[in-house]
């Protein structure tokens, strides 16, 4: 039996399916840069929006008819989930000298939240005829992602502030220490820009020498040449990004405290996006598959749902953040932080 020759031609669907896809990215980026770079409530309602949005196309992907209470609930869990440092605070310091990066001096797990999750999503199996024990596993463990995933989302924009000023008052306001909002954004910009540049990577690779698949039971259209393109891409992003801050005198990491072996931290978050961020697009890929549908949403024309073009930023998210905790438990010699 001959074997079915694969072939790289960009049909016209390919080709007007880019195109939408290039315009959605293009208003996207417009409105996405402006707040991180502004940063403070502008992230911060930024992150909120998609959250939201996110709760609402996690319950509804498995196209039954809820009770409306469900995604009210899970909605607020969710920013309940990525907002808790913030709550934190409000709870234990009321609201004078409320600023957003004194929040964010960690990623907190409130275990109070994940049972009270727990509880509520198995309680709702018994009143609702429609949700299944299965449904209410999905929903639990992927809103732990979703929550997870945006609390440090607003870490990585918001950490390198504080530990700037944290720098500034122990060093008396020497200006030496001190960074603007647009310097302390680039953190972010290099973990999202990096799982952004895989993404778009594997596609444009993939569609001109895609040929070995690597799942198609999850993934039809992945393929191994994707992948490597991938990581080539995010690799040449992120190290173009942090070496050309540091050839400015701003290096990224160097904000976190690390001030030697710069080039090797962030050379290790230049591998660990690339490869983090396929996973995470597989993973939402499997939950598709399993509820046979082809996107989570719409709201993103070429792109489909929030969820669909967050889900391996959300991934990279969570490992950097993990990533940049273990490296200021290294400079500093206190590992207490790594297991709030």
């Amino acid at each position: 039996m001959m074997k079915k020759k694969v072939t790289n031609d960009v049909s016209p669907e390919i080709k007007k399916s880019l195109r939408t896809r290039i315009i959605t990215s293009i208003v996207g980026v417009a409105i996405v840069l402006p707040c991180i770079f502004f940063g403070d409530y502008a992230f911060l309602i930024l992150v909120l929006a998609a959250v939201g949005v996110g709760g609402y196309e996690l319950v509804r992907c498995a196209k039954k008819k809820y009770n409306p209470a469900l995604y009210i609930l899970s909605i607020i869990l969710l920013l309940a989930f990525a907002t808790f440092p913030i709550l934190k605070n409000l709870l234990t310091n009321g609201a004078n000298g409320f600023h957003l990066y004194d929040d964010f001096d960690i990623v907190y797990v409130s275990a109070a939240l994940i049972l009270f999750g727990a509880i509520l999503s198995f309680s709702l199996v018994l009143i609702d005829k429609n949700f299944e024990v299965r449904d209410a596993c999905y929903i639990f463990a992927f809103g732990i992602i979703i929550g997870l995933g945006s609390q440090c989302l607003l870490f990585l924009r918001y950490f390198p502030m504080y530990e700037a000023y944290d720098a500034l008052m122990i060093n008396n306001g020497d200006n030496k220490y001190y960074f603007d909002w647009v310097e302390s954004a680039m953190l972010l910009v290099l973990v999202v820009g990096g799982s952004l540049m895989s993404d778009t990577g594997a596609y444009f690779t993939g569609i001109l020498f895609g040929k070995n698949k690597i799942n198609e039971r999850i993934s039809p259209k992945k393929t191994w040449e994707g992948f490597v393109g991938g990581i080539v891409f995010s690799m040449i992003f992120t190290l173009a990004i942090g070496y050309g801050m540091a050839a400015c005198g701003r290096p990224i990491i160097s904000i976190f405290g690390i001030e030697s072996n710069n080039w090797f931290y962030l050379l290790i978050v230049s591998i660990i996006i690339p490869f983090v961020s396929p996973l995470g697009d597989f993973i939402f890929s499997s939950i598709k598959r399993y509820y046979n549908i082809k996107d989570f949403g719409s709201i993103l024309p070429g792109h489909g749902g929030v969820l669909d073009r967050i889900d391996s930023v959300l991934f990279s998210a969570i490992s950097v953040s993990i990533l940049i905790i273990v490296f200021n438990c290294i400079y500093y010699g206190t590992w207490e932080n790594l297991f709030i």
